[in-house]
């Protein structure tokens, strides 16, 4: 039986019920919880056979901690931003998902030479550049809003930022679901938002839009309209 074991702060309750629900709703895997007063370890376990696939689950759970809470958390603090709109979630969104392919390479070097998912131990230990990095962004990110004059601004800028990072894939959006039809796969929503239009505003920023299909009475009138500043909307 190949086994592990995910730990991390009690004080980050969005991330850890998001390791809950994504390990319980990981098929073939079987988990048990244990708290002491500040740490909330999540014990995971599956056949032998299934090791490598169950390891690059857990794997991928603990990047999703890193690069979508801890990096979100980071720039809004960074930012001053508190209740967002959808075009400063734009924003920020882009921000997050930006160079994620690199981002999860630096987090797969970094979790391959532990032993376990100590998550945010691996994150203020193993992963400082990833933080001067996005402390240079940041900076980048603070005199652009300085200057910015209006909502559309955020868009154009978040547009870019996304589209500068590959924008090509045609999404399509049913019944609450998000598929990225190019890639023919779904796409998680993450719930790094209280808000769920947010979450799913970030979701579909993290595909590199070219195109988004919407069933019609699918979103609000104002999420639709913010995600034409990013990409073709087809409402069909």
């Amino acid at each position: 039986m190949w086994s592990n074991v995910i730990s991390i702060d009690k004080r980050y309750g969005k991330e850890i019920s998001y390791i809950l629900e994504s390990v319980e709703n990981t098929k073939d895997m079987s988990y048990a919880t244990e708290e002491s007063v500040g740490r909330m370890y999540v014990y995971v376990a599956s056949a032998c056979e299934i090791a490598d696939e169950a390891e690059e689950r857990v794997r991928r759970i603990a990047e999703t901690v890193i690069l979508d809470f801890f990096k979100q958390r980071f720039f809004l603090e960074k930012l001053g931003l508190d209740k967002l709109s959808l075009a400063q979630c734009a924003l920020i969104s882009s921000i997050v998902h930006f160079d994620r392919e690199f981002e999860s390479a630096v987090c797969a070097k970094a979790f391959s030479t532990l032993l376990d998912y100590n998550i945010d131990g691996a994150y203020h230990f193993r992963l400082s550049a990833l933080n001067d990095s996005w402390e240079e962004l940041a900076g980048v990110a603070s005199r652009l809003l300085d200057g910015i004059s209006g909502e559309g601004e955020l868009y154009d800028i978040a547009a870019f930022i996304t589209g500068s990072d590959g924008g090509k894939n045609q999404l399509l959006l049913e019944r609450g679901r998000l598929k990225n039809l190019t890639c023919r796969k779904n796409v998680e929503v993450v719930n790094v938002y209280d808000a769920q239009e947010l979450n799913l505003l970030s979701a579909i920023l993290g595909e590199r839009p070219l195109e988004i299909r919407i069933k019609k009475g699918e979103l609000s009138g104002q999420l639709c309209s913010s995600l034409k500043h990013i990409a073709r909307v087809i409402e069909c």
